[in-house]
């Protein structure tokens, strides 16, 4: 392991892609829905999961019809997917190459990415399925114990369990 911590933001959308390949089983939709997760969290710490939207004094806010999208539910938690099944925010499109690039190679700096992505696996199969299909309970019950340290989860879970399911 080299110097530093691994952020939030990257333990977060590892976590939530380790979470639904553990579920699902693919691996490509897996990377849309950590990146999308971990935007989404972040989002809500930031506006503290209201929409900011201001009008004119006295103006009040427009009347438009609710976009028909896709949605997909893991668990109890749904999220907006794209006709070919990745994950959206708004009309940004998560894909696994972004994936890739914000969270595996910034993981990647400070530890082996495959061994953390093994690591997650086995750390959340730890955890009864309850967990991983609640959302309120994946926060609190897996990523919070973990999110500042995830680091020491490595060293702990990264040996135990096989190849399953590696990222790159």
């Amino acid at each position: 392991m080299r110097r530093g911590r691994i952020g939030r933001f990257q333990v977060m959308a590892l976590l939530q892609a380790a979470r639904y390949y553990l579920l699902k089983g693919d691996l490509d939709k897996a990377k849309s829905f950590g990146l999308n997760r971990a935007i989404f969290y972040a989002w809500a710490k930031r506006s503290g999961g209201r929409p900011r939207r201001r009008y004119a004094a006295g103006a009040s806010a427009p009347s438009m019809p609710a976009p028909s999208r896709d949605v997909e539910k893991i668990g109890n938690e749904a999220a907006y997917i794209t006709e070919s099944g990745l994950f959206t925010i708004g009309n940004e499109v998560q894909r696994p190459e972004d994936y890739d690039r914000e969270i595996a190679q910034r993981i990647e700096s400070f530890i082996s990415y495959e061994e953390a992505w093994k690591a997650a696996l086995n750390y959340l199969r730890t955890l009864p399925k309850e967990i991983l299909l609640d959302q309120r309970k994946f926060y609190e019950k897996a990523y919070l114990p973990i999110r500042d340290h995830f680091e020491e989860i490595v060293k702990r879970f990264s040996k135990s369990g096989g190849l399953d399911g590696m990222l790159s």
